[in-house]
Parts: structure tokens; sequence; C-alpha cells
């Protein structure tokens, strides 16, 4: 059985990784993976088989393309990859993608088109959607053979938006988690770590959990907050500056992420929202003890009890405090939370998730 997989690039961004482990467990069950990629211009920093080809849509620099190159050029480019590689079903990471390969498609040998949602069907009214993304989501979609979604709460919602015939083809599949889940707890120091994107703060909800640490920093001189994350660190200082905690603060910048989960006792994910959070179930492989922010039940559905880790509403700094002072004070609890969540994490490993995705063929009768 031969897969094409679609995704812009295979550098940096969580749902071109997580394409790239898909690959990889797809060729250890025994398919065949080729991919197509957008980005000529990106170089491939994350592993791929290397059975596999990589096509582009466009062999130019990617500025050059979207200004002299029309789209029915690339069309008949993606038209041409579609004959070599002949696939028997078609992944496609973003939704942009469907549609190229439906009109791609036309007079070809007819297979199956799976499109993957990579976030939240829903968003708070701080951060609405854009036109485009709504459109995508709540009607091309439909369009497809199948629509993957990160969470059962992702479908629930769908489904009471848009009714269960809209869901009909709509597969709950979360993420992989990244690392190895950990045999031992690995030695902590007293930190907790924070990750993502600084120029994403709000997103993110750094502010917030600057502003939950700055309430109890003072109680516990030894502990540090950690947040890191590539981006422009100047507005998240300044909060830090105002807070007076710069001492038990660092901004870390891009770093080995595997390290640093390693070295924390505590990881927490503090966004306004969140579609699944792959850092917090790469936190719980290595061992830390996680609090989260749970956006409309994403979160429960990764940490499934108290054991396992703790939970708060979002945007509730008071409650964050709480649950990051829980984890600092009682060291035995925290260490069960860090067993618990090694545990929890296996459920994210590839092959487990790689069985879902031989589910979703065999309903599709691909293989």
């Amino acid at each position: 059985m031969k897969i094409l997989l679609c995704v812009w690039r295979l550098t940096h961004g969580g749902a071109e990784r997580v394409a790239s482990m898909w690959a990889k467990g797809f060729v250890q069950e025994g398919l065949s993976v080729d991919f197509l990629l957008g980005s000529y211009s990106s170089p491939v920093t994350y592993e791929v088989p290397s059975e596999s080809n990589i096509y582009y849509e466009c062999a130019l620099n990617d500025k050059i393309a979207t200004k002299i190159i029309p789209q029915f050029i690339k069309t008949r480019k993606i038209r041409h990859i579609l004959k070599k590689s002949n696939p028997d079903v078609v992944i496609c990471v973003l939704p942009q993608w469907g549609m190229k390969i439906k009109k791609a498609m036309k007079g070809l040998r007819q297979v199956p088109i799976i499109i993957t949602e990579h976030n939240s069907y829903e968003r708070p009214a701080s951060a609405p959607m854009k036109k485009i993304q709504y459109e995508q989501k709540f009607a091309t979609n439909k369009l497809f053979d199948a629509v993957t979604v990160l969470t059962q709460a992702d479908k629930d919602f769908l489904t009471k938006k848009m009714g269960a015939d809209f869901t009909s083809n709509t597969y709950v599949l979360p993420n992989p988690v990244s690392f190895v889940p950990v045999q031992n707890i690995p030695d902590k120091e007293e930190s907790i770590l924070a990750a993502g994107r600084l120029n994403a703060w709000h997103y993110k909800g750094f502010d917030l959990l600057i502003d939950a640490w700055s309430q109890i920093a003072f109680k516990y001189p030894n502990w540090k907050l950690k947040i890191a994350g590539d981006g422009n660190p100047e507005y998240l200082q300044k909060i830090i500056n105002e807070k007076k905690i710069a001492s038990q603060v660092d901004l870390l910048g891009f770093v080995d992420m595997l390290e640093q989960y390693q070295k924390a006792s505590i990881f927490v994910l503090s966004s306004r929202y969140e579609g699944f959070g792959m850092v917090l179930t790469e936190a719980m492989s290595q061992g830390c003890a996680c609090v989260a922010c749970d956006y409309k039940g994403r979160q429960r559905e990764i940490i499934t009890n108290e054991k396992e880790g703790l939970l708060c509403s979002v945007e509730d700094v008071d409650a964050l405090a709480s649950c990051i002072e829980k984890m600092i004070l009682d060291e035995r609890y925290r260490h069960e939370c860090q067993m618990n969540a090694v545990k929890r994490s296996k459920c994210y490993l590839v092959s487990e998730i790689v069985n879902k995705w031989m589910n979703i063929f065999d309903k599709l009768n691909i293989r």
C-alpha cells in the first residue's frame, strides 16, 4: 500500500513533525510513503524514511514561485506527481492541499483523500478563526473521504454544530508523542518548565503563567520558572521585571527540549486555547508532573485524572498558581504524577497512532 503525504515542509512546526512520525510508523508497518512538499526553499530537517520519495509542488524559491507560477501550472505538476507516485491514499496535513489534490486527480485513478486537522474547531472570542479557516473546517472538509480531528471534544463540538451526517466521515486521531517515554524518572531539578513561541505569548498564556508564578515565587526561592521557545522576549521580560521575579524566571530561547523535559520537575501548559498540546504529552513522556489549563475538555482527554496531573480552567490565574504550588509542596504526590504521566504518555506512541490509522484505512476499504 502506498501513501502520499502532502505537507508544506518538513522542518519546524508541530504538524510537520507529526507527518514525519506517521511516515516512520507507516514504513514500520510495511507500507510505502512518499511526500509532496509545498516549500522548495525550506530544508528537510525532520527524519524521513530513506526509501521515501520527496516531490515538490514547484522547484523554485517560494517567493518567486508565488509571484510568477500560475496555479494551473502547479496543478499540472501535482498531477504528474500523482501519476509517478501512484498512491492508494492521499493524506493532506494542511486542508489547503485537499482542493489542490482533488483538482489534479481529475481523470486519474480516484483514490481516497484524507484531510488532517491540527488545531481546535473551537476558539475563544479573543482569537477568532480567519474566514478561510472557518470555510475549510465547516464546509470544504466535507468534500473529502475522511477528516481527522485531534480530540473527541472537537468531534462532539462539530457534531453538535453541523449534525451527525456532517461528521460521519470524521475520526479522532491524537498526535503521537515525539519522544520515547523514559524507563525511570530522571534526576530532576527544582524547575517549572513551559514551552512555545514567545511571539505567541497570548495564545500560550505565558503572561498568565508569569502572573501566577509571581503570586507564589517568593515562597520557593530555590525554584525557577523556565520558558523555552524562540521569538522576541521583550514583552514577557517587561512583565517579569514588573513582577520583580527576574531572578526566578529564565527565558531560554531555542533549546534542546528533550534535555529540558528531563530536567524539569513540573511542566505547565498555560494556553488560553489549545487543540491538543503536543508539549504536554512530550513532558509527560519524560517524567514531568504536569499542570494544564483545560480548554473545553481537550486537555482532560490527555490528563484523565489527578493521579496523572492537575487541570484548571483557562485564564484562571489563581487556580493556576494553586496547582503549581500543590505540585511544589507535595513531593510524594509530585513523584506519583511523574510516574503516572510516563505511563499515560505511552498511549500516544507512534505505534498506537498508526493502529488508529489502520482502522481508518479499513473503514475506507483502502488496504
